[in-house]
């Protein structure tokens, strides 16, 4: 097997891919942003040769084709200097500025959300002895309202409440519901367990304080994308297992749900050979995020890869958003399965042409609204039909 460097499967994963200059800032890289989305479908068409790619007899994105021709064309030109590979975040201030730098990409790669009636940072007490930063989104809407936790992605490495921050206030607005959008502790610096007691222990004081945000304590569920999806269901189990009210409902976009080794992903799902080089998730990237997230761990847990857990017939309601062109697609429809098959109510919805991290690309293709505005309102009517938590 053939890794690729990681770099450019980071890149991806930060949507650095769009063909902007690294030092244009602000106003100005959005500028140039909005001005290369509104270029019609032909123009990329053209741009990356005049034919599209295609896995499985789905035509991937032609605006994320242009990205992923865009990032893997300067790796084949770097290769060609035979300079070696490199851990990008191999001291403290480059991991600092690479994740500064996703940040600000997620952002500016995100459609602006609409107005909310507040937005409200606030700490969460900590078992660690610290603080969780949260930033609490309320839409403009009357009454009492759902209130979701939600944890973002970025492979328990990147990521935090501002770099998504337009996409929750999207989804805020178009689910009808309030959010606790949590800022977890990442990894290497605090490798497994960390971000997963981080997540169980914002959710619980969410809970405690629905009612000052004028939510509803009895319709409170969880919420994530990619590794902000597996912290989701742990906390579900973890409630369970505990004995305390567990979520209504989940939320999951493209989820970690099975994080054994590239090896045996390899082995297992037809997605990963199709899409472990050149899509973005790459094999590189996933061997960098399991060495650093899990150092020393059975990566069979059910903790980390719930797909594996032996019973998952307590699982709530839950709408599955799963993207075509992904090395997790075989293990989100794995998982959709088998909560099916235990009698817990699904909505599994897949996106054939898009990639994985589509939530961070609506600036950049149509596709990508059009799945987020459709999972954000089919997971605003789920949370109201969801059973009521136990008071």
């Amino acid at each position: 097997m053939r890794h690729r460097s990681i770099i450019p499967a980071i890149l991806f994963l930060l949507h650095a891919g769009i063909a902007v200059p690294v030092h244009a800032a602000g106003e100005a890289r959005e500028a140039e942003i909005a001005e290369l989305a509104r270029k019609p479908d032909a123009w990329f068409l053209d741009q990356v040769g005049g034919k599209r790619a295609v896995r499985d007899g789905e035509p991937l994105d032609v605006r994320v084709q242009y990205l992923f021709k865009q990032e893997y064309g300067a790796e084949a030109e770097a290769e060609q200097t035979d300079e070696p590979a490199a851990d990008p975040g191999a001291t403290a201030e480059e991991l600092a500025a690479m994740r500064h730098d996703a940040n600000l990409r997620w952002m500016q790669h995100t459609l602006p959300g609409p107005a909310m009636d507040w937005v409200r940072d606030a700490a969460v007490p900590a078992r660690h002895g610290g603080q969780i930063p949260v930033r609490i989104y309320r839409p403009k809407a009357g009454g009492t309202l759902p209130l979701l936790v939600y944890y973002h992605g970025g492979g328990w490495l990147f990521g935090d409440v501002g770099a998504v921050d337009r996409a929750i206030s999207r989804l805020a607005d178009e689910a009808q519901v309030v959010i606790v959008s949590v800022d977890y502790r990442l990894a290497p610096e605090h490798p497994y367990p960390a971000a997963w007691e981080d997540a169980e222990d914002a959710y619980a004081w969410a809970s405690a304080n629905a009612g000052t945000w004028d939510s509803d304590p009895s319709r409170i569920c969880v919420g994530g994308d990619s590794a902000g999806g597996n912290l989701s269901v742990a906390v579900t189990t973890r409630r369970q297992a505990s004995g305390k009210p567990a979520p209504a409902c989940q939320l999951l976009y493209y989820p970690a749900v099975d994080n054994r080794s590239v090896e045996t992903m390899v082995e297992t799902y037809a997605s990963f050979r199709l899409f472990g080089e050149g899509f973005g998730l790459d094999y590189a990237f996933t061997e960098y995020v399991l060495s650093r997230v899990f150092p020393g761990r059975d990566l069979a847990l059910p903790e980390i890869s719930p797909l594996l857990a032996a019973d998952v017939s307590r699982m709530p309601p839950t709408l599955l958003a799963a993207s075509g062109f992904d090395t997790l697609r075989d293990s989100n429809r794995a998982y959709a399965q088998r909560l099916e098959k235990a009698g817990v109510r699904v909505l599994y919805r897949e996106f054939p042409t898009l990639p994985h991290g589509f939530l961070q690309l609506t600036a950049i293709t149509p596709a990508a609204g059009k799945a987020a505005s459709q999972t954000a309102q089919e997971f605003g009517r789920l949370i109201r039909e969801a059973p009521a938590i136990p008071q």
